[in-house]
């Protein structure tokens, strides 16, 4: 045991994980809900008068927001200033006029979680933790509360709070987070026969496994060091079986490296730095 490492493992990990967990969090997001984000697929302009004239109202409220919300979430993949301007001037309030509930809600929803995420990337945390919060007036219209929307709503909270140093504050999202992904797990994984229910399951599982990794560095910084490995043990092995990406894995490996050598544990240190950072 080495107690003089103690002091720098957490401020270590923290700088590592605020980092790549918030790139690792927008990728996984942006991989995972391709139709929800886009659900009627637009069509193009030849194609667009036919179909028009098959929509209910407010499927043609939907599908005209949706056309100003896509270039927008577009530019923010490169310029995430320029998106939440965007946010606030075009769709925010092209939502706000909206006549249906759904439609209204789901834009709002997007726009302002698109504002948290880059709040995130940019460092403004305390921001970023009053935008996700507010994310819960909208959650249980849509995407409801059963979607996966819902426990990353909590994880990104305590991400948040971590950038602030709030290590006690961000246990209780991050906690929740993982509760709530067991639960999801669960239902979709209920059929083995069920390829669609299972694609859901790990991708639940893939974003539990990052709350996971960020609930561990809550507790390494806390210096609850053993607690802290358990919960990168969990997030390994089921990375590994469910074959969650590299970088979601390697984020994982590398946080257990760096607090098992922080700490001078000669039998976890061996343990991790023989691990895979790839899940094939």
């Amino acid at each position: 045991m080495l107690p003089n490492n103690r002091a720098f493992v957490a401020p270590a990990l923290v700088i590592l994980v605020l980092g790549s967990a918030v790139s690792i969090a927008q990728t996984a997001q942006k991989n995972q809900e391709p139709n929800k984000r886009n659900p009627q697929g637009r069509v193009n302009t030849q194609q667009s008068v036919v179909v028009e004239a098959h929509l209910t109202p407010e499927e043609s409220e939907e599908g005209k927001i949706n056309d100003l919300y896509q270039p927008i979430y577009a530019m923010q993949q490169h310029d995430c200033q320029g998106a939440v301007e965007k946010y606030r001037t075009v769709v925010i309030p092209a939502a706000e006029q909206a006549k249906f509930e759904v439609p209204k809600t789901k834009f709002l929803f997007l726009a302002y979680r698109g504002i948290g995420d880059c709040d995130l990337a940019s460092g403004h945390f305390a921001e970023a933790e009053v935008i996700f919060q507010k994310l819960f007036e909208y959650l249980p219209v849509w995407p409801s509360t059963d979607d996966s929307d819902y426990p990353i709503n909590y994880r990104s909270i305590g991400l948040a709070r971590m950038g602030q140093q709030r290590w006690k504050d961000a246990e209780e999202p991050l906690d929740k987070a993982v509760s709530i992904f067991d639960d999801q797990i669960g239902r979709a994984a209920k059929s083995d026969q069920d390829v669609v229910g299972n694609q859901m399951a790990n991708a639940y599982r893939m974003s539990q496994d990052q709350a996971l990794n960020l609930l561990a560095v809550v507790y390494a910084r806390e210096q609850r060091y053993p607690e802290a490995l358990a919960l990168l043990e969990r997030a390994y092995n089921q990375a590994i079986k469910f074959q969650a990406p590299a970088s979601v894995l390697k984020q994982i490996v590398d946080n257990g490296r760096a607090i098992s050598t922080g700490i001078g544990s000669d039998d976890a240190s061996a343990k991790w730095s023989q691990r895979s950072v790839t899940s094939n």
